[in-house]
């Protein structure tokens, strides 16, 4: 973006990059969701008791400076797409669903508003809607506390007994996935983002996002994410899922994200120079590595428990997390990563120790971002 004008001071050229992105966002998801309204007219405002409103009187959205300045930008999205919500029913139905009800509800359906923003409360405290939104019931907190105690037993020094560990919180994981279906019970679907303020996403860390997919109940969708100090536009991964799909998925990502260089460092100590390449090739080695491990162990649990009966829970739990990623993505353009050359010593070596990893950290750890894993 352009620097400020000639005349205009730095805090009123931000305010205009950011009212202009908040016009491209309402642009972009009222196209994306096929949604033909007037567009409502935008503006910042110094509240920090209300982070957004609709005035249907003047057909304006204001939105806090507050907000955009204290919060990252997905949360900004959501109080944008909340404030839609409500000019859409006034559009449709001719007054202002301040209420949030019904009609409200089936608006913020169209528009992919996530489920903890659809509440008055997001206007209010969009973080806080979010936090609440994502607690885990009783059931789900004693179940993760089980999962952690496991993984706790699996930082042993037995690779046997380690391995073992890990499998039984996955088994754990899994039934309490698929009891909780077979009893027609209520999911509570979420998302978490992954930012790493970055314009591209590495190849490995796609391999990680597939494993992800693939093992752990959960749907990984990337897409572009504005900046509001940097004005400008990253590259994010959504890990969507239940509640506690989602946060045994996010612990799993960063406890890979985090070990890759630990174990290249062990690699490489004693081998000299190693070619430009060997990185890349050993982390993609590891995950290929653990991810044949579990699928070893997927094939296992299929064994102890009734494989039609699950098989058939498995497909309800995939359709359900599909309708979830579908309200949000509607179209949804996928990526692998770019294909990259392969250094075959160091694949075949981070193989090799991608098939004696295990997870085995304290489930309550912060990653190097600062979130907490679980609440």
């Amino acid at each position: 973006m352009k620097g400020p004008g000639l005349h205009e001071s730095f805090e009123d050229y931000l305010e205009r990059c950011w009212t202009q992105q908040l016009v491209r966002e309402a642009h972009e998801a009222l196209s994306y969701y096929r949604i033909r309204i007037p567009m409502p007219v935008f503006f910042l405002t110094r509240d920090s008791q209300r982070y957004g409103v609709f005035d249907p009187l003047h057909y304006s959205i204001g939105m806090s400076r507050v907000l955009i300045e204290k919060h990252p930008w997905d949360l900004v999205l959501e109080v944008l797409k909340h404030e839609l919500a409500h000019a859409l029913v006034f559009q449709q139905y001719g007054h202002d669903d301040s209420v949030h009800g019904e009609f409200f509800a089936k608006a913020c359906e169209r528009l992919g508003v996530a489920p903890w923003a659809r509440h008055a409360t997001i206007e209010l405290d969009p973080a806080a809607a979010m936090a609440a939104h994502r607690e885990l019931d009783p059931e789900e907190e004693k179940l993760l506390r089980r999962v952690e105690k496991l993984l706790s037993l699996a930082a042993s020094g037995n690779e046997n007994e380690a391995s073992l560990a890990m499998q039984r919180a996955r088994e754990l994981c899994a039934r309490h996935h698929l009891e909780s279906l077979a009893a027609h019970k209520k999911q509570d679907y979420t998302y978490v983002v992954v930012h790493h303020r970055k314009k591209q996403i590495a190849t490995w860390q796609w391999s990680i996002f597939n494993l992800l997919n693939e093992y752990f109940f959960v749907s990984c969708i990337s897409r572009n994410l504005f900046d509001a100090k940097d004005l400008t536009h990253y590259k994010v991964v959504d890990i969507m899922g239940t509640r506690e799909n989602v946060q045994m998925a996010e612990y799993a990502y960063w406890f890979l994200y985090q070990q890759l260089p630990l174990l290249f460092d062990q690699f490489r100590k004693g081998k000299g120079i190693q070619p430009r390449n060997a990185r890349n090739s050993f982390y993609m080695g590891v995950l290929r590595g653990f991810a044949e491990k579990l699928k070893k162990q997927q094939k296992e649990m299929a064994q102890n428990t009734e494989a039609r009966k699950q098989t058939e829970l498995v497909l309800v739990a995939e359709a359900e997390l599909q309708d979830f990623v579908r309200v949000r993505f509607p179209s949804i353009t996928g990526g692998s990563g770019r294909s990259v050359s392969v250094s075959e010593e160091a694949y075949n070596s981070g193989k090799d120790r991608g098939r004696e990893l295990t997870l085995h950290r304290g489930i309550h750890q912060q990653h190097s971002g600062g979130v907490r894993l679980l609440r």
